[in-house]
């Protein structure tokens, strides 16, 4: 028991509650010192509270190291404590931390935009924790707050970069104070206070959010730590630096993709999905100016790929801020060269960036900042064709919601476009990162001052910001960052060829006493002794080239120029490539592979190699600058080639990168070109190594179990695809371009074959179609068994007899020679050159002058044939020869006499007609009626029956008795009667029966059957006709041939002698009119009906030929017209003649004089491809429009071409066909950009912008914007069109006119319903206008005004909606400023009840069209600042300035 007298014991005090959380001490001493210094001056009362060094999860699945978080009575906060001594001072964001205990400052971006982000991610996690626990407590707003904690620091951040960053209490200057100024004050509203609830409270919120001072998201791998502040962070994504310690000490970069805890799985797939992008785009390339990607792994249950990296590497606008004072202006020149060199680098691997920006490029350099070295990274938004050079797999969105928005003052207008052009992209960003590195500033702070800028100035002008720079270089930036794409430099190739000249054109700085350093020489600098930098030819995965010159006495004491390529190893790692290269020229060097002149030696500390100069250009250059090359060049090249690969098989070599950009074009003493083989970088890799190489010339079929590795079939397939490339200017193509041709049911790819010389196509097809097959026992088995095959379809063509004309096709068989002056001597100025004897190599030089007849090569002058470039002598005296011999035969003696005599007649002066044969408009005006009587139809219903011109214009011809009788107005029986008294007055006419044979003859002489168009051609050229109206004359002519055609019927059917008959007969097959050779009494000739059957078959066998893509070459359109079964007793028709008929008889297709068919409707752009219209074209010379036409006319001459035939639908043609010409306003031609020089190291070279193969690739952005309009009326819904405001006037009209849209003027519709409103309360319409007025003013509504606005537009509604005005309607809604303007008074829920019913289906009306003008066609689609709700991107049509130019038919 207790004893009474024992005192009880009494409860002691509650134990203080804990205010201060931190598991473990912080490892940095500095950031332990910072946090101890503010828990010194935290009073330990409510509601303070704080918690040190911890981390959290975010919903977005980023893992938040966060310093301190603290809960104060004026807020809560999180605070970042970065404890860097010394002085501080700022450069845009980046910070430098000066002391004088370091080298090298410390630089960091301004830290608070993280902590912003993790201020937020943690606000929203603590929101959420409060939900799931019940507490009705309002979570406050964190606050982010930078604590710079270093004792004594000194600050001298400018006033913006100094918000919400506070120093030490009484020990930092030029800073607030983190205690006195910030967490020890009293909120600034009482609403702000945070109570002491709350605070109790925020422990168990912490917890359930789930805080934690674990480290395991610092460790990748086994052997890796990450640090744990952030390196950067973009929305899906962040980097850390990571180290390795062992053995060897090593660093990198890891980036984790944030897979989202709560996401959709929409959203964790994107993620995904970029991660593996940026993986595996980057596998393959190695270049030093690219991220390498060392490996990928699982990091915290998302994917991570580790970089390599080093911890002193700099983000680039961070590098310039560090060092802009010191960076000379040949520094800042070689930064960008590095960048261009890197993009074109990617660019040859078919490998896209598309959003470059400064926080995509790290600089690695010295402690000093010299020798500055680019790396780009985020290739996560990246595009890559793997496959083929098909454009389908790389031209898609852009993927943006994983770039952050500091990069969006880089990327080019066009970035959120669909299926925008990943080159004009990077060139884009080419130039605005070059903007940056020269001016030190970035070229706009936000997208939409970016676009702003564009807008009023066109592109970037570095000008604008420093006086530094050069005109040249000023130029060249703003031609990369053009706003309009199709003004904007088409390649990363153009714009290092710019920079050439800027460089040329740049002061040459004096070398310092230590001499140059190769890999930093520029050019005018002089190198290894006598020799002098001419200029850089690139950089590419291992070395850097130069071209350097000398001047040497020749022995006649001339001093010449000398020529050598110095290639540099661009470090001791790569410099064993470079010996490698060296072993393998030492092989086979020389001949038509470059030879190595020295090295490897060393050079100002490099290892070198000295190689013999290939050429002034690739043959890669010259494809694009010229289009594929001709036939006795083709035949040259392609055995250069062989022999280069002949030469290597020999000492067992393999190149492994065989391509265009890797051949020299060198012109040879007399004028001819051959190929030199160059870059043997890959010489020495391993067999295993099956990647190694270019896409698109690799092998798509090794990586096998059966080919595991490289083999002579991967080489012989590179070397395919380069002949494949010189005979059409394009790579082949494997199914859509996107499928793994592995997992493909393909045995071959698309072939060009409409591109290929027609003389060449046939045996090109068969060549290609062995040489690409899928199964390689297919394949040729051997390098000479595939030279042979290329031999022989030289040897095939050339001993091919000429195609036939009526004047050949009855001649005997001989040897080709005999057979070809046969036909040389048989041809008149319109034989088709192919069919006049000339050979097909004379015949593919003569179309480089544009000739495609006998007459049109008498046009060009001998000594024109005499330069023919690249043409061999041969060539050159064949066709001086028959020039020769056809001017002689041929020439009218008016053309060959000096002196010229008066002609009597206008015929005879127009040199259209024979003397004393009447003219068409002679023998029209003769068959012209004139009017009888009264009220009589006969002379009206002659008229329209020969289809006769009158005031009221030129009438349809040759009309059917039932057309012309209901045109008229008459029975069918008196227009009968009408034209059977006139054929009987036809057929009395002496005239008439000359024209009458003459017609016959021709029908006979062109195979007794032709259309009555074709007769009427015939009748105008040997009459003549005096009248300029070409649509006049040919409707005379028809007349005319009508009239005879049935006088010739008439008399014949009344003539007295049984045995006698019409010898023509009109017959109809469809819209065509037929006139036939009847088959008179006692011969075997097949009837007219028959004739008329056969030309009705071959025309269409000819629109089915037109319609096939590619175009079939003659050899097909031949065999296929041949295989057309002609009726009993008919003669062979000529080659000429068969394709005539053919074209002449369809419904769409025309035929070249090239004997093959095509749509007359052909597409421009394919014409001016297949025609190779922009080839070849000189930059100091250039072309008209007019000569484009003629080029294109040449190869189809009747073509349908655009109205009104400006240069902006040419330009756009050409440019879409792969022909980069720029229209010179002031000139008023079109002239290539600057040209390309060849580059030795390595697969530099970028073929045509993707953006010239849109078109053909079926993605040209106007027809894609069309597509997606049309799309819109056939399914219905709502659709917001946004366009930039500048391009408002005219639109709306254009669109109404364009498609089938009921339009509705908003504003008009709502002020009609107003004052309609107003008139029937009884109201004074200008008082409302004067209470609008004041609401203009104060931004405040009345209520009155208020409820009259809202009833309106309900009854706008109602009008709108209603079934029977809009039921099976799309309504285009334009000019609706007022809904914006009274947006919250009834204007968003009209806005939103259209759009709602527009989406039902079942509701009217079927669909809404809204057009939004903004500051740019890209922006948020909008109305006068207020947002228009879309639902996707299909909801939403961005009308870009080309399309609405075009939709507009406006004239530039």
């Amino acid at each position: 028991m207790v004893s009474a007298d024992r005192p009880v014991p009494k409860p002691g005090p509650p134990p203080a509650p804990q205010r201060w959380f931190q598991e473990r001490t912080s490892p940095y001493p500095w950031e332990q010192d910072g946090l101890d210094h503010i828990r010194r001056l935290m009073p330990n009362v409510e509601p303070h509270r704080a918690w040190a060094t911890f981390s959290f999860t975010a919903a977005s699945g980023r893992i938040n190291e966060c310093d301190l978080l603290v809960a104060v009575p004026g807020g809560l906060y999180l605070v970042e404590l970065k404890g860097h001594p010394g002085r501080v001072v700022n450069n845009g964001e980046t910070w430098s931390f000066y002391h004088e205990d370091t080298r090298r400052p410390r630089t960091l971006s301004n830290p608070l935009h993280l902590t912003d982000l993790k201020s937020k991610e943690l606000k929203a996690r603590l929101a959420w924790a409060a939900k799931q626990l019940g507490l009705r407590d309002r979570v406050p707003r964190v606050e982010p707050i930078v604590f710079l904690s270093a004792p004594g620091l000194e600050s001298t951040l400018d006033e913006v970069q100094r918000t919400r960053v506070y120093g030490r209490d009484d020990n930092s200057t030029g800073l607030p104070w983190i205690w006195r100024d910030l967490l020890g004050r009293p909120p600034q509203r009482e609403s702000q206070r945070i109570k002491p609830e709350f605070s109790r409270r925020l422990p168990d919120l912490l917890k359930k959010i789930g805080i934690r001072a674990s480290t395991a998201h610092l460790r990748f791998g086994d052997d890796w730590t990450l640090t744990p502040d952030p390196l950067d962070a973009g929305p899906t994504w962040e980097d850390r630096l990571a180290e390795r310690t062992g053995i060897v000490q090593e660093e990198g970069r890891v980036r984790i993709y944030l897979t989202a805890q709560q996401a959709t799985e929409e959203a964790r797939q994107s993620v995904e999905r970029a991660a593996r992008r940026e993986y595996q785009v980057l596998q393959g390339i190695t270049h030093r100016g690219i991220a390498q990607a060392m490996e990928i792994r699982e990091h915290q249950g998302g994917p991570a790929i580790r970089f390599r990296h080093r911890a002193t590497d700099l983000r680039l606008d961070a590098y310039l801020a560090l060092y802009d004072a010191t960076l000379t202006p040949e520094v800042r020149l070689d930064l960008v060269r590095q960048l261009g060199e890197a993009v074109r680098y990617a660019h040859s691997r078919s490998l896209y960036h598309r959003a470059l920006a400064a926080r995509s490029v790290y600089v690695s350099a010295k402690d000093d900042g010299s020798s500055p070295v680019l790396r780009i990274i985020d290739w996560q938004s990246a595009a890559r064709d793997f496959d083929t050079t098909g454009m389908s797999s790389i031209l898609t969105s852009t993927g943006g919601r994983h770039i952050g928005d500091i990069a969006s003052g880089f990327l080019a207008p066009e970035f959120d476009t669909p299926y925008a052009d990943p080159v004009d992209l990077d060139v884009f960003g080419l130039g605005a990162l070059a903007y940056l590195i020269v001016t030190g500033q970035q070229p706009a702070t936000t997208r939409g001052a970016l676009v702003e800028r564009l807008r009023s100035e066109g592109g970037l002008h570095p000008y604008a910001v420093t006086d530094s720079v050069s005109d040249a270089l000023d130029e060249l930036v703003f031609r990369a960052t053009r706003a309009d794409v199709a003004d904007r430099l088409d390649s990363a190739d153009a714009f290092l060829d710019g920079l050439n000249l800027v460089e040329q054109d740049s002061p040459t700085p004096e070398p310092t006493g230590g001499g140059v350093d190769p890999l930093e020489a520029l050019p005018g600098q002089p190198l290894d002794g006598d020799w002098v930098v001419e200029r850089v030819l690139g950089t590419g995965a291992t070395a850097k080239a130069l071209l350097v010159i000398r001047s040497t006495e020749a022995d006649d004491d001339r001093s010449r120029p000398d020529k050598r390529v110095v290639k540099i190893a661009l470090d001791e790692e790569k410099a064993e490539r470079l010996r490698a290269e060296a072993r393998a020229l030492e092989l086979v060097g020389g001949g038509v592979v470059v030879r190595l002149l020295d090295g490897p030696r060393t050079l100002g500390g490099r290892t070198v190699l000295d190689l013999e100069f290939a050429g002034d250009r690739s043959l890669g250059a010259l494809l694009r600058a010229e289009g594929r090359v001709v036939y006795h060049e083709l035949e040259r090249f392609g055995n250069d080639l062989f022999t280069a690969l002949d030469q290597l098989a020999a000492k067992g070599v393999r190149h492994r990168d065989l391509k265009p950009d890797n051949f020299g074009v060198f012109e040879r003493a007399d004028g001819t070109r051959q190929l030199v083989l160059f870059d043997f970088s890959l010489h020495g890799v391993s067999e295993r190594d099956v990647k190694a190489g270019t896409r698109g010339y690799l092998d798509p079929f090794l990586d096998t179990a059966r080919r595991p590795v490289f083999d002579d079939h991967a080489e012989r397939y590179a070397a395919a695809v380069t002949l494949h490339e010189m005979a059409s200017a394009q790579r082949p193509v494997w199914g859509d371009g996107m499928t793994d041709p592995r997992t493909a049911t393909d045995e071959t790819p698309t072939i060009a074959a409409d591109l290929f010389e027609p003389a060449l196509r046939d045996g090109l097809v068969d060549f290609f179609l062995r040489a690409f097959h899928s199964d390689v026992d297919r394949r040729f088995d051997t390098l000479q068994q595939t030279h042979e095959a290329w031999r022989s379809i030289f040897a095939g063509a050339d001993a091919a007899r000429p195609v036939t004309t009526p004047a050949t096709v009855d001649m005997g068989t001989g040897d080709a020679e005999e057979t070809r002056d046969a036909h040389v001597r048989a041809a008149d100025r319109d034989t088709p050159l192919e069919a006049a004897g000339l050979t097909p190599r004379a015949v593919s030089v003569a179309q480089t002058f544009g000739a495609s007849t006998v007459g049109e090569l008498l046009d060009v002058p001998l000594h024109q044939i005499a330069k023919a470039r690249g043409a061999g002598a041969v060539i050159r005296k064949e066709l001086n020869r028959r020039h020769k011999q056809w001017t002689a035969a041929l020439r009218r003696p008016a053309e060959r006499s000096s002196s010229r005599t008066p002609k009597d007649s206008p015929e005879e002066q127009a040199g259209l007609a024979t003397p004393g044969l009447l003219t068409v408009d002679d023998m029209a005006d003769l068959l012209t009626p004139s009017a009888d009587r009264k009220r009589s139809s006969k002379a009206d219903a002659v008229r329209l029956t020969l289809g006769l011109p009158d005031a009221s214009g030129v009438p349809q011809s040759w009309p059917t008795q039932g057309e012309v009788a209901r045109r008229l107005g008459i029975t069918q029986a008196s227009v009968s009667r009408h034209q059977s008294a006139a054929a009987k007055e036809w057929a009395a006419a002496t005239w008439l029966d000359a024209v009458r044979d003459e017609l016959v003859d021709a029908v006979v002489a062109a195979g007794r059957v032709m259309t009555a168009h074709e007769l009427a051609a015939a009748l105008r050229a040997r009459h003549g006709a005096t009248g300029e109206n070409p649509e006049l004359a040919a409707a005379k002519a028809s007349a005319v041939v009508r009239a005879a055609v049935e006088a010739e019927v008439w008399a014949g059917m009344n003539s007295g002698d049984e045995d006698a008959g019409p010898r023509l007969a009109v017959l109809r097959r469809g819209a065509r009119v037929l006139v036939a050779c009847e088959s008179l009494v006692g011969t075997d000739d097949p009837s007219a009906p028959e004739l008329a059957d056969y030309a009705q078959a071959l025309g269409k066998q000819a629109d089915d030929l037109a319609s096939r893509d590619p175009l079939p070459g003659r050899g097909v359109v031949l065999r296929e017209l041949r295989a057309v079964t002609p009726p009993d007793g008919l003669a062979p028709l000529a080659d000429t003649r068969l394709v005539a008929l053919a074209a002449a008889a369809s419904g769409h297709a025309a035929g070249s004089p090239r004997l093959e068919l095509y749509p007359r409707e052909l597409d421009l752009a394919k014409a001016f491809r297949i025609a190779q219209a922009g080839a070849g074209v000189r930059r100091d010379i250039g072309v008209t429009v007019d000569d484009v036409v003629s080029r294109v006319r040449a190869r189809f001459p009747e073509l349908v071409l655009p109205k009104p035939l400006t240069h902006v639908p040419i330009g756009e043609a050409l440019r879409a066909a792969g022909f980069p010409l720029e229209y010179d306003t002031t000139a008023k031609r079109f002239q290539p950009p600057a040209p390309e020089y060849a580059r030795v190291p390595s697969s530099t070279g970028t073929s045509v912008s993707a953006h010239a193969r849109l078109v053909a690739t079926g993605h040209d952005p106007a027809v894609l914007i069309r597509t997606k309009l049309t799309a819109a009326i056939e399914r219905g819904g709502f659709v917001a069109l946004t366009l930039r405001g500048g391009q408002l006037p005219g639109t709306a009209e254009a669109i109404i006119r364009d498609h089938p849209v009921r339009p509705v003027d908003l504003d008009r519709e709502f002020l009609d319903e107003l004052r309609a409103l107003v008139a029937e309360r009884g109201q004074d319409w200008e008082k409302v206008l004067s209470v609008d007025a004041r609401f203009a003013e104060s931004g405040e509504m009345s209520p009155g005004l208020a409820s009259y606005v809202r009833a309106t537009w309900t009854r706008v509604a109602d009008h709108l909606l209603d079934p029977a005005n809009s039921a099976d309607a799309v309504l285009f809604v334009h000019n609706a400023g007022l809904l914006a303007r009274y947006f919250d008074e009834g204007g968003h829920d009209l806005l939103t009840r259209l759009q709602n019913a527009a989406r039902r289906p079942a509701d009217a009306p079927r669909g809404l069209w809204l057009l939004c003008p903004g500051e740019s066609a890209l922006d948020t689609a909008q109305l006068d600042g207020r947002t228009v709700e879309v639902l996707g991107d299909s909801e939403r049509v961005a009308l870009t300035s080309t399309f609405l130019v075009g939709l507009r038919g406006d004239v530039a």
